[in-house]
């Protein structure tokens, strides 16, 4: 038996098939070529060319668009006029000038709920704008607004001011702090210089101009009498000399059941805070006093404006305390009260767009936020 060496030289395929072989992977590889090449080909046919951006320049991110909102700021809190607002994230739009109002005066009537902030809100105006420009008819007062009463609203804040005798055009410029020439060029006030005189009772409009407020004044009270027809008599009168113990304790409680406005905060156009109520809700003494004014103020037709029916009570401390608008009142000058004593009944009488209190603290005369002293 023959044996094979080791060595021995290692089998080989036939040439035919080598060359088969071979014929194969480069056909193998030539088809996979074509392929990619077709795909990569396709790709570019079926992808839509994108514009050409300039390098490293990031994208614009949307902008804040919209007017601010006003929310409500829900019950109120020992904060002054506190108001939030929110902005409307927008797509990306050129901006817009908001259209100008008419250069003109326009006349507004006040409607069931209207505030004069809510007003002034409406119109892009300070609320002093709106008083300063109805003085006539607010006399500086948010508490003489009234249904269906007229306002005068100008174009843009400043004030309307009734031509008296003496007045030029410098001389209401200095008053009310603005360039002469700003009340010249205001188209509504037809003017053509500077020197042009003025008459007695013209209306004037001072763009941008300012004053003080001019001190609103407790209206008397009036007594009420009936007569033996049952007819009601209203006759202007006040108290008269009242003795004012030391009563007060200068501590002073919450005057009704509701612990937040609905309508005007503490400002220096409105001297108290209107606290929410339901007619015929009782009024509370907030602290022990003597009433030095127990009654109406009425206008010339006999009709309670202003504070309506009304109760001041001196805590012989230097404070006094103010409960307006009532539809009742349980006391009479010259009476004694104690600390959370009812003294009232809240109402709408008055100058006043619905039933609550308006309340006003003031000291040596002068009126004190509320806020500070309520507990």
């Amino acid at each position: 038996m023959k044996r094979r060496s080791r060595y021995a030289a290692p089998l080989r395929s036939p040439p035919g098939q080598r060359r088969r072989f071979g014929c194969s992977v480069i056909q193998g590889f030539l088809i996979a070529l074509l392929a990619g090449l077709g795909l990569f080909l396709g790709s570019r046919l079926l992808t839509p060319a994108l514009p050409d951006r300039e390098p490293n320049i990031p994208p614009k991110l949307p902008q804040l668009s919209g007017t601010p909102e006003v929310l409500d700021s829900g019950p109120a809190t020992h904060d002054a006029d506190v108001v939030r607002r929110r902005f409307v994230l927008g797509a990306e739009a050129p901006q817009r000038a908001a259209p100008e109002r008419p250069r003109q005066l326009s006349t507004y009537a006040v409607a069931p709920g209207d505030t004069l902030f809510g007003i002034a809100l409406k119109f892009g105006l300070r609320p002093e704008t709106i008083l300063w420009s109805n003085y006539e008819t607010l006399k500086d007062n948010p508490d003489l607004l009234s249904i269906g009463q007229k306002l005068t609203i100008p174009p843009e804040n400043g004030l309307i001011v009734e031509v008296q005798r003496g007045d030029t055009i410098e001389g209401l410029a200095r008053r009310f702090g603005v360039p002469a020439e700003r009340i010249v060029n205001e188209p509504l006030n037809g003017l053509r210089d500077i020197n042009q005189l003025l008459q007695i009772g013209q209306r004037i409009f001072v763009p941008g101009g300012e004053r003080e407020m001019v001190i609103w004044q407790v209206p008397k009270p009036v007594e009420v009498r009936r007569m033996s027809s049952g007819v009601r008599v209203y006759r202007v009168g006040k108290c008269g000399e009242v003795a004012i113990p030391p009563l007060g304790t200068g501590n002073f409680l919450w005057p009704a059941n509701r612990r937040y406005l609905s309508g005007y905060n503490f400002s220096k156009v409105h001297p108290g805070i209107d606290i929410a109520g339901r007619l015929g809700e009782p009024i509370y003494a907030s602290d022990a006093g003597t009433v030095i004014y127990a009654g109406y103020s009425l206008n010339a037709a006999g009709r309670p404006v202003g504070y309506g029916q009304y109760v001041v009570l001196d805590h012989g401390n230097g404070y006094q305390t103010l409960y307006a608008h009532a539809s009742q009142l349980f006391v009479r000058c010259g009476q004694q009260v104690q600390r959370g004593q009812v003294i009232a009944a809240i109402g709408s009488v008055g100058r006043s767009t619905g039933p609550h209190l308006h309340y006003e603290i003031r000291y040596l005369s002068q009126a004190v936020n509320p806020w500070t002293l309520l507990r």
